[in-house]
Formats: C-alpha cells, structure tokens, sequence
C-alpha cells in the first residue's frame, strides 16, 4: 500500500515545519491564499479604486492585454457614459486597481489621463486614476495653454484636483489602494487623505436613491500598498515604521484603515499587533536577489484579502453596475457644486496669495 502522507499537502507542510530550525520563522505562504476561481455567474457588491501618488504605481497587477481599457472619465471632467453603460450590465457586481511601471512613466509620462476602467470576468470593476499630486499632471495642463487652471496658481490647482478626485474616489468605491514606492509613505498625499475626509462631509454615496436611503457619511476601507519594495526595504523594521506613522495620522479617523488587509497572514514574521493599519508590501520584480516571497504569491494573497471585504447589505447591495454609475456620475457633480468644499478652497486661495 502506498504512503498516504506523500499525497498530503498539509502533512507536508507540518514535515517542513518539524525541519525548520528552532527560532527561525515559518515563511512558506499557506496554500489557501491560492487564487480562488469565481463563478462568471457570481456577482460582486465591492467597489475599489486605487489612487497613487506622484507617479509611484503598482505594476504588473493588471494585465492591459486581459482587460481592455475604457475610458472612464477625461479631463475637463467628461465622462465616457455611451461607452462605458454599453460595458456595464442590469446586475449587481462592482469593483476597482491600478497598472503602469515606473519606468514607462519616467520616459513616457503617466499613462492613465483622467479615470481608466477595466472590468473583470467576474464583473469587477477596476478604477485606475492618474497619479494624484504629480508634476506630469500640471505639466499636460499647462502645455494646453492652462485655460483648465481658472486663475489659480499651479500649485493651487494641483492640490484642488488632487482633493477633489480623493473625495470622489472615497465616495464611489468600497475599498480604495493608496499605492506607492519603496517601503514609503508620502506624508504630503496622507495630509491630503485627511483634508478629503473633512471635506467628504454630507456627500452621499448614492445621491439619486430617496433620501432615506441615503448615507451621507459614508467612507471606504482604505489599503496602503508598498510597492516595488527591494530586500533592504522589505524589514519588519520598515513595516513596523510605516504602521506607527498611518496610525499617527489615521488614529481618529471615520476613514478604515483597519481591520481588512495583514501582511503578517502570509508572512508570519511581520505580525504586528491587533490594531494594525492596512498595509501591505510588494516586492520589487526587477531585483536580482532573492526576496522574502515572490510577487505572484503576495499579490495573490492581497487580491484574495481585498476580496474578502464585506459586502453592502439590503437596498444598497442591490444597485446595478449601470445606476452605480449613473450615482457615480451625480456624485461627481455634487462634489464639484459644494458650497462646503468650494468655501474651504476660497480660503486657502486667500491665505496664499
């Protein structure tokens, strides 16, 4: 009779555990982060959108060549609505992420121009933004002429596109990515993050539902990816570095930032504490030495953790993908016309000049 443990993945992985030296931690990711196959019949109430800053994007994560591209939205704020209701269905089913290298930004400039969509066989769908606070954004602006920057400063306008399409992008989704590069945080976009919240006061999520069925103070979960992360920077020190500065910034906040995405679930070694913020590390593919897990494996676990997020419950998880545009839309256009987030701008346009 043949050996039954040979055939046994999980006594396989205790017999590797027994071979492990004393003290050294476990870091083989568990099999049940494999990708899960979905039923194309399955549909998804999630909506996530992945915001980046200054260039800094998570590549490889979208394959351009599996999802084409639609437009979404192009700048002077025109929505793509003929084209994008013909991709959407009657059904529920939404979520959101983002896709371009480093290097073809730096010679070729960012790719995404306004608000890119992709959707998914299993009906996700995927809002990928240009980069937030980005020199490459201003400077499109500004070699058209900058007819679009209605007197401000540059800097001005680029800090109130840059609030405007946070508040949008936390109003619409479920789950939003803030991604950046190399074991780092901008401090400069987390101010931003926090002024968004403030001023994402009385925007609904749904705006055209009645007003009963309105949540006027709705907020995402938010995920913080670093990407690119070489073996120097992808250190538990690095981590644990990170975590206290989101929970420096986030400790009062309506937004979450916890509670949903655990580096230490496949890396034991970076188990932080109960209270951890959402944060995660990619590694950098590009690099020579061996990492700690390979990209494929953590990306896959970070998809299947975001995927886990709950989903929205009675009326609202019932919205199809068309009338979550359709909101999506009129919630953009309340977010342009408010008197609140325009009073706020006047202010700071005062103080400057």
């Amino acid at each position: 009779m043949s050996d039954k443990r040979s055939r046994d993945p999980t006594n396989k992985r205790r017999d590797r555990r027994k071979n492990e030296p004393t003290g050294r931690p476990f870091l083989q990711a568990p099999i049940i982060l494999d990708r899960r196959e979905r039923p194309s019949d399955t549909t998804t109430t999630v909506q996530e959108s992945s915001t980046t800053t200054k260039g800094e994007e998570l590549s490889t994560t979208i394959p351009s060549s599996s999802f084409p591209s639609i437009p979404f939205m192009r700048k002077p704020n025109k929505f793509n609505s003929e084209t994008v209701l013909k991709n959407l269905t009657d059904h529920p089913g939404h979520f959101t992420f983002s896709t371009q290298p480093n290097d073809e930004f730096l010679f070729q400039g960012h790719k995404t121009d306004g608000i890119d969509m992709y959707i998914t066989p299993e009906r996700a769908i995927l809002l990928d933004t240009e980069p937030l606070s980005c020199w490459t954004v201003l400077d499109n602006v500004l070699r058209t002429g900058g007819s679009t920057l209605n007197g401000l400063h540059p800097d001005q306008w680029l800090e109130m596109e840059t609030l405007y399409n946070i508040i949008f992008m936390f109003s619409i989704c479920n789950v939003v990515l803030i991604v950046s590069d190399d074991g780092s945080l901008d401090t400069d976009l987390l101010q931003l993050i926090q002024r968004a919240e403030m001023l994402k006061f009385c925007i609904p999520d749904f705006p055209l539902l009645p007003r009963d069925g309105q949540d006027m103070h709705y907020y995402p979960d938010i995920v913080f990816v670093s990407n690119k992360c070489t073996a120097s920077q992808f250190t538990y020190k690095t981590y644990t570095d990170l975590q206290i500065i989101l929970q420096s910034f986030f400790d009062k906040s309506q937004l979450k930032t916890r509670g949903l995405v655990n580096l230490g679930d496949v890396l034991p070694l970076f188990q932080y504490n109960q209270a951890s913020s959402n944060l995660f590390f990619l590694p950098d593919t590009q690099e020579d030495s061996t990492s700690i897990e390979s990209f494929p494996v953590l990306m896959s676990a970070l998809r299947d953790q975001v995927l886990a997020t709950p989903r929205k419950s009675g009326r609202k998880g019932q919205v199809s993908e068309k009338d979550w545009y359709r909101n999506a839309v009129k919630t953009f256009e309340k977010i342009r016309k408010s008197e609140y987030i325009n009073e706020y701008l006047q202010v700071v346009r005062k103080l400057r000049d």
